[in-house]
Order: structure tokens, then C-alpha cells, then sequence
């Protein structure tokens, strides 16, 4: 199924979302949640980690967080991607059906069947938002959810059909018939609000995931020609193309230890107490100290010693990377290698790399009702697990020190991505401090203002709709209105972003549609979201993904902070929200045009070089040569046209895709491309050049040496090979510009040694340091500060 959707579908962004390991808030709530669920049965959990390999070895992001279930994290991206892109959910849970709307549909390939808003109301008998409505008061046996008992589904479904949610409901409960549903309803409200919570899925969650993060990736074919092979998928290996593997992973043999004498190296073993293992001639594992007990501090002493050396995979997860020991972080390493594969985990690095299998911690652990914690698991097991890990991970270090110097990463690793580790981490732990009150008072204001919205958007559509519904506002739109179909998907009228700017031509009633999810977007991702993430001091700790991306940049997760807009005066003021505590301001620096900055080194055009060192202004003068005019008559819109052509050509765009940004023909598009090229010859050698020279060697380069590799640069497949063409003109850029703020994070760092400062986020090409006013005057730089993140630009 997953192959087949692959190939007909042909997704852009895509992700394989799981379940949590942990208890989440579901169960905190409701102790009994899911807790009639039988254990998995074991020939299916056998098939469990299989999956996993073969989704990463697809080139799907794989996609959890502690404590929430995959209905919430699919939720979350349905909500901050639905109104902007098509979303399509693809599984056969009727609980999401809840989220259906606003672009968003559900796909259950066992039946193949599609449900829009119309296809949910036709199979339960409600719209999407009522679904909650319906499930709470029939309860769920599935996930042992209560319900309300003597309500039953047909009585829901009459209830929620006169009455809609359940407060509703409640709130009308002495008007409602027949008298068993009155009664019920009287005796069990809170059983019916507990389970409402229950099965409500909140679309305003922050699931902390760029579409960068989503772009599918490139196959290791590799890796599933040895999974099809082992598994005896003949003939998917015949798809694929690959011939059998030769060697089946290998099985390792050695020696490990559990100690009972601790007088090795003064607290060297007591370190194993945060539950890892040490590496040495053999391996070693020492269960960790009573809880409660464990002293942090003392026992990392050891390892804040320049002439240790140690071997961590993911270093700045565990928390250690500020100890003096020197360090090799294999997750690193091996992201410096293929940074398309990602953040790979151990067992995956073990496979590609040592040919050895490793059971994952689930695995040992199980999942569902059976998981087990270490605790639980018997001393030979977890010492065993453990032990493997380590003696896997003292392998891996030569392998990938050996690969990094023949792939001329070395240096980008040890002096810049290592390094880089422990700078992203200070930052984390000192997050930054928000100001609640901002957020409040917005919430009121953006609430008043949706209220005035809907009310404008009735009037012009001329009667009342779900506006959150896509197939409802295409009706208004295309049917009522009568306004020109731009585009249809398999469930009906398309009726996102880029639709409705076309539309906005013809009528009001777009803008304000547009206008409309914008706001409800910003509310739900970060006015009403934001607050709940602060620490008890106030400040919200985001995670900086370094092993992310393809091309080298930073994300930001939870929350994702990259995202919001800074345009638009609502996302100016969410980021006055953030602000500095007393005796501080939050220092911004922007670099100013970095990426066209770098086009112009790397193409080494005269006359883009030459306006760089004029200090012209760049979509000024394109826009002068690409519309044939003076600059001084250059309107501001053709100057938003020609920084559109600037940028498009550092993305690789192409007449079709320029004409679909600017909303102008194909024609017209090649023509402002050509006129642009003919300005830039230098740009036009280099995006030939570099295209070529990726076709030769299959990868390019940044300035600083990071590779991305590039295989369908050669593919057969048209819309594959001009991908690889996009991203073979961009990577070098935006993976430059990358480096480039990589290390002038670095520099930074050093330089604020005793001024009381400190680095506290980095959103694309802006870096925010919380500066002691008292020293600002010490940095002596020309840079925007203020009291608050919105007052610093």
C-alpha cells in the first residue's frame, strides 16, 4: 500500500506519524483510557520494527513526541498546514475524521475510499465537527472511551443532530426527548464532557515541524533491497529493481561485564548511572543508583576531562555537551555524511554502516499495555542491550572518522557542526521569557475580530456556511458566486491559498476567507499555544534541530518559532511577546540579502557584484532591467515582482513556477527569466555549471564542503530530474548561507565571554542574543535592540 502510494501519488511532503512510548495526556486524564486494549499479538510485533526500516529506507520522516498519541501530532499538522496545502490523512480511524476541512481530507486505502466534509456526513450522519460531538456521547469501545451510558449511537446521532456539541446538549438538557436521554444526559454531564476531551483532537497543537522537515527523501535502495530480501519479498525486489545483497546483517560476539567492584577510576563507572554504557576493551554496564539519589553534578565530574574521549550518539539529547571530555557524536558525524537521510538513529547507523543488526529500545521494552520500563527489565537484559549499544558505537567512531576524511567532511564536522552542538544546547537551556499578558490580550482581540470577519463573510456570500469547510466554501464560491474554477482535486474545488489570491481578483470574499485563516492559523499556533509551553520562570525552551534538513539549515521545534510571520503587524506583535527580563534587551542581528549576497560569490557576476559593493538596491535595479525602465520609475510592485524573480532564480524556479508565484503567464514568465539572465550572465554560467557538474559527480557543495546528494539529477522521470535541477542550483546557496550563520553563531559565542550575554534563538538568517544592558555598549555594533523580540528589529 505504502509503495502504491508512493508511486501514484507522488507526495511532496509526507510523514509516517507514532504513537508514544510514554503514558500521554489522555491517560493522565482518564486512567482507564485504552486500558481494555489486548497486547499486541507477538507475530505481529515481530513485524513492528520492520515497518520502521522500511518507511526510513523509503525516505519517509518518521514522526513522534513523548506523551502524545499520533492522532494528536496528525491534528497539529492538519491544523498549521490545512489552509494553506492540500492535506490528505491517510488511515482508516474515524476519529479524524474530526479534521476533515480547511483542505484537509481522509484517505483509508483498505477501502479506498476518500472522505471530504460530504463523504463524512454521508457514512456518520454529521458533519466533521461534530464527530467529537457524537463519539463522546456514544462512547468509543476501541479506546475504552465511556461514553454516556443509555445513549447509545442512535441517540447521539439524534441529539447531535438537533442539538449539535455537547454543551449544547447539556446546556439544553431538560428540553431534550425522550426522558431516558434527559435523564442520562442530567445524571452523566461530566461523564460526557471527560469523554469529549477524550476524543477531541486539538488542530492548534504545535506539532514543531517545517515542510522542510516533511520533503520526502531520497530511497536507500540499498537498505530495502536487504529488507525485501530478508522479509522474502520477491517480487517487490523485482520492482525495485535491485539485486539480492550478498551478506545478511552480521551477528557481533563479545564480552561484556557487571561489575560489582566499583574501584576502577575514581567515579568513572558511577557515570553508567544515567543509564548508558561505557565502551571499553570489552563492554560494560552498571545499573544506575537508587532514585532520588543520583547526583548529576558529581558523577559527570569525571567526564569534564580534555584527556578523556568518549563516544555518544545524539550528544546534546543527553545533556552533556558543555564537559570538557573530547567527544565524537556519531548522529553528527553521520549527518555530515548524508545529511538527506537525516537524523539517523544508532541501530540504522549500525545497519549501513557495520552490517550489524541492533534491537531497538522497544525492542527490549515492548509497546501498548506490556511495555516495560528499565526498571522492570531484568538486570542480564538491559546490561545486555546496553553493552551492544556501546560495543556498536566504539566500531562506529573509526568507520565514520575514516568516511568523513574521504568525503572531505571532516573539518565541517570537527570544526563546525561539533562545536556548533554545544552552543545549540546553551541555547535551549536558557529559552527565552514570555510575556502572557501580550498573548491574552490578542486572543481577545483576534477573537473579536473573527467574529467580525464571519459576520462580513455571510453578508458577502449571501447566506451562512461552515467557512472552515472546503467543499461548503466551494459551493459559495463557484456555485453561488459563479467565480472561475482554477483548480479541482479528486474530492471537488480546490479552495487553498493560491486559489483564493487568484480569486481575490474577482471578488472580496476570498480576501476575507484568507484573511479569516490567517488569523484563526496565528491563534491556534501561537496566541492560544504559546503560554501553556512556559517553564515555571516564564521562559519557553524550544529544541534547534541540527540533523534535520538537507541542506544544512537549523529548525526550531517545539515551538516552532521560525514560522512566525514577521511581515504582518499581528506576527510583529507574537514576537513582542518575547521578551527580556529586567536589566536586559533582546539583541537582534539580520544578515541583509545573504543568500543573493552569495550568489553573487559563488557566480561572480560583474554587475551583481558590482551593485553589492554600490549598495544599490538589488530588486530595484532587476526590476529595471527586467521591465526595460529607469530605476527611479520602478512602482513598488515591480520591485515585489523582482525580488520574487531574484529569489526564484536562487530556488531554482522555472517559467512554470515563476508564472504560478506571480500569477502571470508562461510566456511572460520566460520572458522576465530570460531578460534577468541576460543582466546576470554570470548567474546563468553558474546555474549551468553547477547543474552539470551535479549531473558528473551526483551531489554538490556548499562553501564550507557540506554535500547533498543528488541521484535523480539523472532520473528518466521529467518532474524528478527538473527537482534535482532545483535543488542542485539551490543547495549551494542556502546550504552556504546556512554554514555561514553556523559560524557566525560560533564566533558569537566567543565573543560574549564576560558581558553577561547570551545567545538565546536563531530564526533563519536573524540570531537574538539576551544582552545585559549595561554591556550593549561593549559589543559596539550596529544592531537593532529593545525591551521585547518585536522592539529589537
Amino acid at each position: 500500500m505504502l509503495l502504491k502510494l508512493l508511486k501514484d501519488e507522488r507526495p511532496e511532503y509526507i510523514c509516517f506519524v507514532r504513537d508514544s512510548k510514554a503514558l500521554t495526556h489522555h491517560h493522565e486524564r482518564y486512567a482507564a483510557y485504552k486500558a481494555n486494549r489486548q497486547r499486541m499479538p507477538e507475530d505481529l510485533q515481530i513485524q513492528v520494527p520492520y515497518i520502521h526500516e522500511v518507511v526510513a529506507a523509503l525516505g519517509i520522516p518518521m514522526v513522534e513526541r513523548e506523551g502524545l498519541e499520533a492522532d494528536d501530532l496528525i491534528a497539529g499538522l492538519a491544523g498549521t498546514y490545512g489552509g494553506a496545502h492540500e492535506v490528505v490523512i491517510v488511515s482508516g480511524d474515524k476519529d479524524l475524521m474530526q479534521l476533515v476541512g480547511a483542505g484537509v481530507t481522509v484517505w483509508d486505502t483498505l477501502k479506498d475510499q476518500r472522505f471530504d466534509a460530504a463523504a463524512v456526513q454521508e457514512k456518520y450522519g454529521v458533519a466533521p465537527e461534530y464527530i467529537a460531538d457524537l463519539l463522546a456521547l456514544m462512547g468509543d469501545s476501541s479506546d475504552n472511551v465511556p461514553g454516556v451510558p443509555g445513549i447509545g449511537a442512535k441517540g447521539a446521532l439524534k441529539l447531535v443532530g438537533e442539538w449539535g456539541h455537547v454543551e449544547n446538549i447539556l446546556a439544553h438538557a431538560d428540553e431534550l426527548s425522550p426522558p431516558k436521554a434527559r435523564q442520562a444526559l442530567s445524571d452523566h454531564a461530566e461523564l460526557a464532557r471527560l469523554s469529549l476531551e477524550l476524543v477531541r483532537l486539538d488542530t492548534g497543537l504545535d506539532a514543531g515541524l517545517s515542510l522542510e522537515e516533511l520533503a520526502i527523501k531520497p530511497q536507500n535502495k540499498t537498505r530495502l533491497a536487504e529488507l525485501f530480501s530478508e522479509l522474502e519479498f520477491k517480487g517487490l525486489l523485482k520492482d525495485l529493481g535491485e539485486e539480492v545483497p550478498a551478506a545478511a546483517p552480521a551477528a557481533v560476539s563479545f564480552e561484556f561485564g557487571l561489575p560489582d567492584d566499583l574501584s576502577g577510576p575514581a567515579g568513572f563507572y558511577r557515570v553508567a548511572g544515567l543509564g548508558s554504557a561505557l565502551a571499553l576493551d570489552g563492554a560494560c554496564y552498571v545499573e544506575l543508583e537508587p532514585a532520588g539519589l543520583f547526583d548529576a553534578d558529581r558523577s559527570l565530574a569525571p567526564l569534564d576531562n580534555p584527556a578523556l574521549s568518549l563516544s555518544i550518539h545524539d550528544v546534546k539529547a543527553l545533556g552533556v555537551e558543555c564537559i570538557a571530555a573530547r567527544v565524537f557524536d556519531s548522529l553528527l558525524a553521520a549527518y555530515c555524511l548524508d545529511a538527506e537521510a537525516g537524523a539517523q538513529s544508532l541501530e540504522q547507523l549500525a545497519a549501513s554502516h557495520l552490517n550489524t543488526e541492533l534491537a531497538s529500545l522497544k525492542d527490549l521494552t515492548g509497546t501498548g499495555r506490556g511495555q516495560r520500563t528499565l526498571a522492570e527489565l531484568g538486570r542480564q537484559e538491559v546490561a545486555a542491550f546496553l553493552a551492544a549499544h556501546a560495543e556498536a558505537l566504539l566500531r562506529l567512531r573509526p568507520v565514520l572518522e575514516t568516511r568523513l576524511a574521504q568525503a572531505g567532511v571532516a573539518e565541517l564536522y570537527a570544526g563546525l557542526e561539533l562545536p556548533l552542538m554545544g552552543v545549540l544546547g546553551s541555547m535551549e537551556r536558557a529559552g527565552i521569557l514570555l510575556a502572557p499578558a501580550v498573548l491574552k490580550e490578542m486572543a481577545s482581540e483576534i477573537d473579536a475580530q473573527l467574529v467580525e470577519l464571519e459576520t462580513a463573510i455571510y453578508a458577502l456570500a449571501g447566506s451562512e456556511f461552515n467557512i472552515n469547510s472546503p467543499q461548503q466554501l466551494g459551493k459559495v464560491l463557484f456555485e453561488d458566486l459563479g467565480l472561475g474554477t482554477i483548480k479541482k482535486t479528486k474530492t471537488g474545488f480546490s479552495t487553498d491559498s493560491k486559489v483564493l489570491s487568484a480569486l481575490a481578483a474577482e471578488h472580496e470574499l476570498p480576501a476575507r476567507i484568507l484573511e479569516y485563516r490567517g488569523l484563526m492559523k496565528l491563534k491556534n499556533t501561537y496566541v492560544d499555544t504559546l503560554p501553556a509551553l512556559a517553564d515555571k520562570q516564564g521562559r519557553i525552551h524550544g529544541r534547534f534541530n541540527q540533523a534535520v534538513t538537507a541542506t544544512g539549515r537549523i529548525s526550531s521545534s517545539e515551538p516552532n518559532l521560525q514560522n512566525i510571520p514577521i511581515r504582518t503587524e499581528l506576527g510583529r506583535r507574537i514576537r513582542a511577546a518575547f521578551v527580556a527580563p529586567p536589566g536586559y534587551v533582546l539583541l537582534s542581528a539580520d544578515y541583509s540579502q545573504i543568500e543573493l549576497r552569495i550568489l553573487a560569490h559563488v557566480s561572480q557576476d560583474r554587475a551583481l557584484l558590482e551593485a553589492f559593493a554600490d549598495e544599490a538596491d538589488i530588486h530595484t535595479l532587476t526590476a529595471s532591467e527586467v521591465f526595460g525602465l529607469a530605476p527611479e520609475e520602478v512602482s513598488a510592485a515591480q520591485r515585489a515582482r523582482a525580488k520574487t524573480i531574484n529569489f526564484g532564480i536562487i530556488y531554482g524556479m522555472g517559467p512554470h513556477k515563476l508564472s504560478g508565484e506571480l500569477g502571470i503567464s508562461q510566456k511572460v514568465a520566460k520572458t522576465y527569466i530570460d531578460n534577468y539572465l541576460a543582466k546576470y550572465p554570470g548567474v546563468h554560467a553558474y546555474i549551468e555549471r553547477v547543474v552539470e557538474e551535479a549531473r558528473h559527480t551526483g551531489y554538490v557543495t556548499t562553501l564550507l564542503g557540506r554535500r547533498r546528494s543528488i541521484a535523480a539529477i539523472n532520473s528518466r522521470n521529467f518532474n524528478e530530474r527538473e527537482a534535482a535541477r532545483r535543488i542542485a542550483v539551490n543547495t549551494p546557496i542556502q546550504g552556504s548561507a546556512a554554514d555561514i550563520i553556523k559560524l557566525a553563531m560560533l564566533r558569537i559565542q566567543e565573543r560574549l565571554a564576560g558581558l553577561k550575554s547570551r545567545l538565546i534563538l536563531q530564526v533563519h538568517d536573524e540570531l537574538v542574543l539576551e544582552v545585559c544592558e549595561q554591556k550593549l555598549e561593549q559589543l559596539k555594533v550596529e544592531l537593532g535592540w529593545g525591551p521585547d523580540w518585536g522592539a529589537a528589529h
